[in-house]
């Protein structure tokens, strides 16, 4: 998945996983912002371009994006 903020594909993904509990934190390696996906959009978490004019806008995530899917 590319970073919602620059555009980038360099990340790395940070699982939570406590009994029912499953989440995803991704960091880009690129511009250090940091999101989690949700029901197929991007939430930020860490928006390292907060000043810019220009907005992020969420992916649409496909069933291969997700590597925890059965």
């Amino acid at each position: 998945m590319r970073c919602p903020i620059c555009g980038s594909y360099e990340q790395m993904t940070l699982e939570i996983k406590s009994d029912q509990f499953n989440e995803s934190l991704v960091e880009c390696s690129a511009c250090d912002s940091s999101w989690s996906i949700n029901h197929g959009h991007a939430d930020m978490i860490v928006d390292t371009q907060l000043l810019s004019f220009i907005e992020g806008q969420s992916e649409c995530v496909e069933a291969d994006d997700y590597t925890w899917a059965a």
